[in-house]
């Protein structure tokens, strides 16, 4: 091991002792003047403290040295008769710098030398370790991956190697989390193109090009804020191997039975001035490479920023219900396409341009019998449905970054969404025919100004504007025997937001201030032909404005191994509710608190406990304040009984967390705890033919508690991971059914998932996943519904220089109660790569075993549904892949 000038220990202060007072009285007498300055980062110009300061002659022989205080000042006498001098500058995680000083003028006393060190990441390492490397380092808020320690051969794409790294987590939505925090960028290069939609990377960077990935903790995206504003944000940055081409990619055209079609493309481009990465995508196989999906009701990672500033939509939001990994539902036309690009249009100027076009027909064949039994009563009900859904997605979306100097900053950032789904549907309903029409366009547009001013070391002054639409027209046709239904929906929403903040550290606390506006206002617009009702409006006509000022305060302190975050969010609300239905409008001003607490204590270098409490006051969704009756579907109308309520919600939670890397365990034991005194009270009114869904707005003192833990042991010496993760939720929750009154139920939910998956050195490996999920209901009348469901994943992995073959099993049980039988699945393939690695060569079979149908059952606290649908059927495909 390897290792830089030390002056630790005993011997050593006594020889630096020395040196430095030989230096001293070699050179007082000769010394003509003295070189002093600043030593700061430069990007944040935070101060550097104990940075090496050497000073050499012209044959690189050291003269002299001192180091930089706490403040980053250094000062030091320069020694007499020479005419050239060089003063550098290092320090461990920086680049080297050094200056030059010409001695012209002999009587001159001070020379000024500041000096703005640049990060250097990527050349640590060297200094840790020499030699064979670890297969993770940590270095500050920096996580280290050695790929090489936990690749098995078998990765495609970046997603493939996140899921075996410690510490990571990939969901089904492609959202990353990397020690249960959000990842929020996804960087190539310290570079983000992606912005929050960094699942198209994800998804389609090649594994190959990847060198390293580093997780970044405390990420800000804003660089004057660092150091200055902690973050529970954390970012993924993907190194890329050294020596690619300016232009770099890969393309795989697939052929199989069945007219079955693949066909891919993808393409990285790096140079001084721009950096990008495109990919473009067509399959009918059950892939999906974007990150939009319309089979489950996953929401895209890129629209969770985004939910306060979008409406409602009514009649295409749902996806298809099913418990199977998506690739077997997913009966698709499917073409993806994106671009992704970063310009550095000057040294202090640069652009980041993204565009995504998605286009989809998915194919979907149910039947449901659903049993309704309450109050001695018993519903059944039979419906068939043939489905086909049409998605089309255009989205644009830009940064404009403009560094102003050092300490200013100006970006602005937008994107326009643009979201069109036609469905088509005929079936029964118990026997009565029908046919269904949807179409919704949601149209999507925001835009966000910020400006950021570090004028001081540690303080920053930032504000910004921030504005945002929403229109999002629906119509739904309904044909039947006896009636033509037609229901126009419109939702539209608009909102502003201005705010300034004052973000300062002071020693180890950190203080923010932040006094803003902002402003929400919402259209619900809605006829109904066809179809009317005695007693009951089918037309809607609302304006439902909400105005706030708000001030919200910001502590962190650390104290010891103690932290401590506190947050105060005071808002004046000023409501304005106009209903067209209602004989009287709402109009209301009322003040708001809502603070948060969280507390950590630092056990030891790898632990902590925490614990945390937050109260929070909300207000009704627009989609919950008309009160006319809108149809969604060929049986569902849904409507609300309104009255004004803040929704009070409390939420504590306590957890004790390990992060041990270097011995590559985590280990995390939580419990939480939620309620709610005022909320949506559901009331649903069924018969055979139609459902009534109304919303009410009442005290419901719903309560929901969980325990979790979650375990995961990386083996090194079987190159095996092991992942244990469990949790056990209780919720409480009224509803009324029919004529049934109120009604206290409570769900109680337990899920067990084992993982392990070896990485041997040798052509071998496996994976086996068991996944058990229990549901139970219990109604305080007495009735209990109960199902338990079993999944369990195994494949083998053999792997021989460049030849790969692989075979998956999947086993689902809907009901281990049940004599429903269990489904099994087979998938296999063979991958053989060129020696040059150019060329990949692929067959591919999935469902082998060819199950065409999957049958299901789901219990509530008020019925029993079992349901089957079709799935992708039995394909073998043969495809063929250039890299570039």
């Amino acid at each position: 091991m390897k290792t830089k000038l030390s002056i630790h220990g005993n011997k050593n202060k006594t020889i630096n002792f020395f040196m430095v007072l030989f230096f001293i009285i070699s050179n007082i007498s000769y010394s003509q003047g003295v070189v002093q300055g600043f030593v700061k980062d430069s990007l944040t110009d935070v101060p550097l403290h104990n940075v090496n300061i050497l000073i050499k002659s012209n044959k690189n022989k050291l003269l002299d040295f001192t180091f930089t205080n706490s403040k980053g000042f250094y000062k030091k006498t320069l020694p007499k008769d020479y005419d050239l001098l060089y003063v550098e500058v290092s320090i461990i995680g920086y680049k080297k710098s050094v200056k030059v000083i010409k001695i012209i003028d002999s009587n001159k006393e001070t020379y000024i030398l500041d000096f703005a060190l640049k990060e250097r990441l990527d050349e640590l390492e060297e200094v840790y370790i020499e030699g064979k490397k670890r297969p993770i380092t940590v270095r500050q808020d920096t996580t280290v991956y050695n790929l090489e320690k936990f690749k098995d051969g078998t990765e495609r794409v970046v997603e493939d190697i996140l899921k075996k790294l410690p510490g990571i987590t990939v969901g089904e939505n492609g959202l990353v989390k990397f020690k249960g925090k959000t990842v929020t960028r996804l960087l190539l290069d310290n570079d983000n193109i992606f912005d929050s939609n960094y699942g198209i990377g994800t998804k389609n960077i090649s594994s190959d090009i990847i060198e390293g990935i580093e997780a970044i903790e405390d990420y800000n995206e804003n660089p004057l804020l660092k150091g200055v504003k902690s973050s529970q944000n954390v970012a993924l940055n993907l190194k890329l191997k050294k020596g690619e081409a300016d232009i770099s990619g890969n393309t795989e055209l697939g052929l199989g039975v069945d007219s079955k079609k693949y066909a891919k493309g993808n393409a990285l481009v790096v140079s001084k001035k721009a950096k990008g990465f495109s990919s473009v995508g067509y399959n009918n196989i059950g892939e999906n490479y974007s990150p939009y999906n319309f089979v489950s009701n996953n929401i895209d990672i890129s629209r969770l920023s985004e939910l306060s500033q979008r409406t409602s939509n009514l009649v295409n939001d749902n996806g298809f219900n099913s418990i199977l990994p998506d690739n077997r539902v997913r009966v698709n036309n499917n073409f993806f396409g994106s671009l992704n690009a970063l310009y550095k249009l000057k040294d202090n100027l640069s652009l980041r341009v993204n565009y995504n076009l998605f286009k989809d027909k998915l194919i979907r064949n149910e039947s449901t019998n659903t049993r309704f039994i309450f109050n001695n009563q018993e519903i059944n009900i039979n419906t068939a449905e043939n489905f086909i859904k049409s998605p089309l997605i255009n989205a644009g979306a830009y940064e404009l970054i403009y560094k102003i100097n050092k300490k200013e900053l100006l970006t602005s950032k937008g994107k326009v969404d643009y979201q069109k789904i036609n469905s088509a549907s005929s079936g029964f309903n118990n026997e009565d025919l029908f046919s269904n029409k949807t179409t919704s366009r949601d149209v999507f547009f925001n835009n966000k100004i910020e400006y950021t001013n570090r004028f001081k070391t540690s303080t920053v002054f930032q504000s910004s504007i921030e504005i945002s639409s929403n229109d999002l027209p629906q119509n739904v046709n309904i044909t039947t025997d006896l009636d033509n239904a037609r229901q126009q929906i419109d939702f539209k929403k608009n909102t502003l937001d201005i705010n300034a903040s004052l973000l300062s550290k002071i020693k180890k606390s950190e203080y923010g201030i932040k006094l803003g506006y902002n402003f929400d206002e919402n259209f619900v617009n809605s006829d109904l032909q066809g179809i009317s009702f005695n007693n009951q409006n089918i037309s809607n006509d609302v304006y439902y404005r909400i105005s706030k000022p708000y001030l919200n305060l910001d502590y962190n302190h650390r104290l010891g191994q103690w932290n401590f975050i506190a947050n105060i969010e005071n808002e004046i609300f000023n409501i304005s509710l106009i209903d067209m239905n209602l004989d009287t409008d709402y109009n209301n001003s009322f003040y708001t608190i809502n603070p948060s607490l969280t507390i950590q204590h630092k056990l030891s270098k790898v632990s902590n406990l925490y614990t945390g409490y937050k109260l929070s006051n909300q207000i009704p969704d627009a989609q919950n304040v008309f009160s006319g009756l809108i149809l969604t579907n060929n049986r569902l109308f849904l409507n609300n009984d309104f009255s004004f309520n803040l929704f009070n919600n409390q939420s504590f939670d306590v957890g004790f967390r390990v992060n041990d890397f270097y011995n590559l365990f985590q280990f995390n034991v939580y419990a939480n705890y939620n309620y709610s005194k005022y909320g949506y009270l559901s009331q649903l009114n069924i018969n055979e033919d139609l459902s009534f869904s109304t919303s009410i707005v009442e005290s419901v003192n719903n309560k929901n508690l969980q325990f979790g833990f979650r375990l995961e042991k990386y083996l090194h010496f079987l190159r095996s991971t092991l992942n244990l993760n469990s949790n056990y939720t209780i919720r409480q929750y009224q509803n009324i059914i029919n004529d049934s009154g109120l009604r206290d139920n409570t769900s109680k939910n337990l899920f067990v998932e084992f993982k392990i998956r070896t990485g041997f050195k040798g052509t071998l490996n496996f994976e086996n996943n068991v996944f058990v999920n229990n549901n139970f209901f219990e109604t305080g009348l007495g009735n209990s519904n109960e199902f338990t469901s079993f999944q369990n994943d195994f494949s083998v992995k053999y792997i021989k220089n460049s030849f790969h073959f692989n075979i998956n099993t999947q086993y689902f049980k809907p009901d281990l109660k049940q004599d429903i039988s269990g489904d099994l699945f087979l998938d296999a393939s063979i991958r053989l790569t060129s020696k040059n690695k150019k060329i990949e060569y692929m067959f591919k079979a999935n469902n082998l075993l060819n199950q065409k149908k999957y049958r299901n059952i789901n219990s509530s606290d008020l019925s029993t549904t079992s349901f089957e649908h079709n799935l992708q059927e039995r394909f073998a495909l043969f495809s063929i892949g250039f890299r570039f």
